[in-house]
């Protein structure tokens, strides 16, 4: 690929056609800015989603010297949830389309190249996202769904919180639905928890709370405990139907994305469950076990990630967003480089 080209991602783009019926009215200039009168009850009625997203990886302060810059960001693909069509990259310097062997991420990776403040990397989609309940998917490998990164380790003050949530339960669903609930109890959303909250189990059950990653590390980490397999996925959430914001931007940093897990109760089903956003709407904290909202869109799977090709510096703990290296060392975000995120909602079905 040339320099600064243009390149219509044909073959990745196939999936469904927008489907469904706009919600009278949701789309009109004259009703946009008022909130649904109906709220959480709305929001749980909403069948599908489709919008447009435009993701920008700007360099904003480039290495100092020159040298050349590796990026590598993760790419929104199709699955039983959501269908991403209209798929398109630009990029001022040589871009490939790359998958990770572990869990099949894509990857859109550039370099290494020499990048000049100012330069944009965007990725734009459509995607059509569906309402989440139980997933069937036999061709999904459980075993490393069960296998633990450093960061989700239990401690005895873990097991036996787990053993006194779970008692003599050996049914997956029953189980899941008793730590779901139990960690509702146990956990407050922090937002003044430094960073992006570390995603620690230890951490999160002495703390009795955390930011997003730390709900989902300590959710899984006791159903693994109890030998159930658990998903971890991550993405970008974007304001619920009953909200009516059509437009909008993101900071594209780990702060604003979304994590979420999925657990194995037999025969390739997968149960969804939300801890987060079930905890800060608690009105609809039945509704995020068992189902996910449409106003969010998969980006990667997994922890502990390898890209491709490899990348220099330590493996990643999640790849939600834009990672890079120069000589090795890992970009800081705010200062060589930032991210953003522009959505539109195109329909709404109910």
């Amino acid at each position: 690929m040339n320099r600064r080209e243009f390149l219509k991602l044909s073959a990745l783009s196939a999936g469904a056609a927008m489907s469904g019926h706009v919600v009278s009215g949701y789309l009109s200039g004259a009703d946009a800015s008022t909130p649904h009168s109906d709220g959480y009850l709305y929001d749980m009625k909403v069948r599908s989603m489709d919008f447009e997203i435009i993701f920008d990886t700007e360099i904003i302060n480039p290495p100092k010297h020159g040298e050349p810059v590796r990026i590598w960001m993760p790419l929104s693909q199709s699955g039983f949830e959501q269908d991403v069509t209209h798929l398109s990259v630009d990029s001022p310097v040589a871009f490939h389309i790359n998958e990770e062997h572990q869990y099949g991420n894509k990857v859109v990776y550039a370099g290494p190249d020499r990048l000049n403040s100012g330069d944009k990397i965007t990725v734009t989609s459509r995607i059509h996202r569906k309402t989440v309940s139980v997933i069937e998917d036999k061709s999904e490998d459980i075993g490393r769904h069960l296998v633990l990164s450093e960061k989700e380790q239990w401690n005895d003050d873990i097991k036996a919180f787990a053993d006194k949530t779970v008692g003599g339960e050996t049914d997956p669903l029953k189980t899941g639905r008793k730590i779901y609930y139990a960690l509702h109890d146990l956990l407050t959303y922090d937002k003044d928890t430094i960073g992006c909250g570390p995603g620690v189990s230890k951490w999160t059950y002495e703390n009795r709370g955390g930011r997003c990653a730390d709900f989902q590390s300590l959710f899984r980490t006791m159903m693994v405990y109890k030998s159930i397999p658990v998903k971890w996925e991550q993405g970008i959430l974007i304001p619920y139907p009953s909200e009516k914001i059509l437009t909008g931007e993101l900071e594209g940093d780990c702060i604003g994305t979304l994590c979420w897990n999925k657990f194995y109760i037999g025969e390739g089903r997968w149960i969804p469950v939300d801890l987060v956003e079930g905890n800060q709407k608690k009105e609809m904290r039945d509704y995020f076990f068992g189902h996910l909202s449409p106003n969010r869109f998969n980006i990667s799977t997994g922890r502990n990630i390898t890209l491709a090709p490899p990348q220099k510096g330590e493996v990643l703990n999640t790849f939600p967003v834009t990672y890079g290296e120069y000589d090795g060392i890992p970009l800081i975000y705010g200062h060589h480089y930032r991210n953003n995120v522009r959505y539109k909602v195109l329909n709404v079905e109910i």
